[in-house]
């Protein structure tokens, strides 16, 4: 059974507040077990750049965000697909400017964001 309180403490436990669509997904979903459909399993091409999926746990989503510092803090975007040895993948915004819009993310280039969904329900609604 899910806990919502589990993604209460860990908010406390990172001084983080996440976005109201967000939040409400992963109190809903267990983030580290939710995955669309096998079809729609979220894998880049090259495997050997090992994407993660929904494969994380929240803890684990917060831990990279911390963990990586400046690739993600600097434009406030939470990631939450990441792409393995390249500091880019999906994210979802965080400030008061991107609020819970999912972004795909790129360092490294000069257009590094480009917007893909306004929510994470409509990112996940549009998997095909």
């Amino acid at each position: 059974e899910k806990n919502p309180q589990y993604v209460d403490e860990l908010e406390k436990k990172y001084s983080i507040k996440l976005p109201p669509i967000f939040k409400a997904f992963v109190q809903t979903f267990e983030f580290g077990k939710f995955n669309p459909s096998p079809q729609h399993k979220i894998k880049h091409p090259n495997k050997d750049l090992g994407s993660i999926a929904f494969d994380l746990n929240l803890d684990e989503v917060l831990n990279v965000y911390f963990e990586q510092g400046d690739y993600y803090q600097n434009d406030k975007l939470l990631p939450i697909i990441t792409s393995g040895i390249y500091a880019s993948g999906i994210c979802v915004g965080i400030s008061e400017n991107n609020k819970d819009v999912i972004f795909l993310y790129v360092a490294g280039i000069d257009e590094k964001l480009r917007m893909i969904s306004p929510n994470i329900l409509q990112f996940i609604a549009e998997l095909k």
